[in-house]
């Protein structure tokens, strides 16, 4: 079988499948998320970290800057009404901030009060508040101050997720480091710090913040309250938690998805995975993950789940012999709904519409497929024709899974391009120098060459298994 001959199986089911969104992104296309905090609390350069949001000297993801000053609309206690958006920065997300106010500011806590009470109102998922993060500094005064113990004791919050956010964890590192540097240099004068400084530094930080600060708000939180609390560090590095980005190997971006390594990358990686616990809507748990911009990792275990709720579906169609094309009729839809969902998932800047282009479709299945040691043809004429049934469906369910790996490796190479290049456009020379690299990359070989040496007619049915397959060959460097 040609090439040629393949193309026109496959496009029997071209008109036939297309990018249809998840039902949730029809009743609600964006998370929308409250921000709460004092003046200096943190909110912007929290959010340009988690959103990847907002501009400093060229370069995006640096503070966002939603404040008073640029969304102003009425007086400044009605700040908190304003949806705040990024077009071509990230699609996902609506803002609400509620503005910089200080301790004892009646009218701002108040209007506050009426805007949450409004959402809780409103009807529809797309208008309600989804999430509220307030925001703690640990600078400055260093105890609860009246407003905290206003929102989270008076506050009718009602099944509105909510987290308690200490900003500013690294200023208590900074002055647990200086004391012992101090320390040091008085029992020690003249020799060179200890290597593990910094180390100690982080462990006496995250015994105040536990003993004293996080211990404080939970006494006036109570033991029900609901409220989960976390604590971020906030360096001003301009490219969110973690600093460098990974950099191209072998053709492709290594398979690194978060700079995890790091104390700072931890806290604002762990802020993400608590609101996703919080969330217990499935929908609205994709929306966030697609709506935050700092870890690539959880969006690949996203990809992963949502990628194999297919997994039934093709390996059941392609065990029944002696029906042409049903087999490949499925997988090939089957691509295009996994392809539509990872892509939410990841939530690349392209305003453009490339990935749903057919062209861009073509290329990137034939990317995926050419995963196959044994040639992209023959697995092709098998998928499309599949007269064999149980002896042919072990090798459909490694081009599935090949399939899965390839499209969310590419994915996260596009990921890492846009975060790398300050908010790359998508064009369809990108997608084809991505895909031509991902063919030609070792990491491409490694990862077929682990499905390939699985998958066999004693477990290509076992789901579990298969996705342990999938998260292992992701891991392939």
């Amino acid at each position: 079988m040609d090439e040629k001959f393949y193309n026109e199986i496959v496009d029997k089911y071209e008109e036939n499948t297309s990018f249809y969104p998840s039902n949730i992104l029809n009743e609600c296309p964006k998370f929308r998320i409250l921000v709460v905090g004092q003046t200096g609390s943190g909110k912007s350069t929290l959010c340009s970290k988690v959103f990847h949001v907002g501009k400093e000297d060229g370069k995006v993801g640096g503070p966002v800057d939603f404040g008073i000053s640029k969304h102003k609309r009425g007086t400044e206690f009605h700040q908190v009404w304003k949806e705040i958006t990024f077009p071509g920065q990230n699609e996902e997300i609506i803002l609400h901030d509620s503005g910089g106010f200080e301790a004892g500011d009646v009218n701002g806590l108040e209007e506050i009060r009426k805007f949450i009470k409004s959402r809780l109102t409103k009807t529809t998922l797309a208008e309600r508040l989804h999430c509220i993060w307030y925001c703690i500094p640990l600078t400055g005064h260093r105890h609860i101050q009246s407003a905290e113990k206003t929102f989270f004791n008076d506050f009718d919050l009602g099944d509105i997720p909510v987290v308690a956010v200490f900003t500013h964890f690294d200023v208590l590192e900074n002055e647990q480091e200086f004391k012992l540097m101090k320390q040091h240099q008085r029992q020690h004068p003249g020799t060179v710090l200890p290597q593990d400084l910094q180390a100690r530094a982080h462990a006496y930080a995250v015994q105040e913040y536990d003993e004293i600060h996080r211990r404080n708000l939970q006494d006036i939180l109570g033991p029900h309250s609901g409220v989960e609390i976390q604590r971020v560090a906030m360096p001003d590095d301009g490219y969110g938690a973690g600093g460098l980005l990974p950099t191209a190997q072998s053709g492709m971006i290594a398979a690194h998805v978060d700079t995890d390594e790091s104390p700072n990358a931890q806290g604002v990686n762990n802020l993400i995975r608590t609101t996703l616990e919080m969330l217990t809507r499935e929908g609205l748990r994709r929306l966030w993950v697609s709506a935050q911009q700092q870890s690539a990792d959880l969006k690949r275990k996203e990809s992963i789940v949502i990628a194999m709720q297919h997994f039934k579906r093709v390996t059941i169609t392609s065990s029944l012999p002696l029906i042409p094309f049903l087999g490949g009729g499925v997988f090939r839809s089957s691509f295009h709904e996994i392809f539509s969902d990872v892509s939410r998932q990841y939530g690349l800047i392209d305003p453009w519409h490339v990935l749903r282009d057919t062209a861009t479709r073509k290329r990137i299945f034939g990317a995926c497929l050419k995963l196959s040691a044994g040639g992209r043809i023959g697995v092709k004429a098998i998928l499309a024709v599949n007269i064999l049934g149980p002896l042919t469906a072990p090798i459909i369910t490694a081009s599935l899974l090949k399939m899965i790996v390839g499209i969310i490796m590419i994915h996260e190479e596009l990921f890492w391009k846009q975060r790398e290049q300050n908010g790359l456009r998508l064009t369809e020379d990108v997608i084809e120098d991505t895909c031509r690299r991902f063919a030609e990359g070792r990491r491409r070989q490694r990862a077929a060459a682990h499905i390939d040496g699985s998958i066999g007619i004693e477990n290509y049915r076992k789901e579990q298994y298969c996705r342990d397959v999938v998260t292992t060959a992701l891991e392939a460097k």
